[in-house]
């Protein structure tokens, strides 16, 4: 399976996770948010890992993973109110997308790093 569908299916599973973490820590926005950010950086690191210029390449693979929530979002400001999508969603979107970066840069750093370590 290629990596894009994986991360297509790992989005899906994405909208899932926020659902049951969302009913979970309803009232606890910041370990929402930390939960959901770990979900993502876990997730793009290991599709990443191993490409030495993943945050150049891998931007397929980054929208992928993060498009159902883009979805999701762009449902929640047609549907919810404006105030609340503002406070919420455009955080919640600002999370996933800034720790699906951080989840490449990760990974190329890594991949980096062993590259030096097979040459010394």
């Amino acid at each position: 399976m290629s990596k894009v569908k994986v991360a297509f299916l790992l989005g899906v599973i994405s909208f899932l996770v926020v659902m049951a973490v969302g009913e979970t820590f309803s009232e606890k926005a910041t370990i929402f948010f930390i939960l959901m950010a770990a979900y993502f950086f876990i997730c793009q690191f290991f599709l990443s890992r191993g490409n030495p210029d993943a945050y150049r390449n891998d931007w397929r693979i980054m929208l992928a993973l993060d498009s159902v929530l883009v979805l999701g979002m762009f449902i929640a400001f047609l549907v919810e109110k404006r105030k609340v999508f503002l406070t919420q969603g455009f955080g919640f979107l600002l999370v996933c997308f800034a720790s699906t970066f951080a989840g490449m840069v990760a990974a190329s750093i890594a991949a980096r790093r062993r590259g030096r370590q097979k040459f010394s």
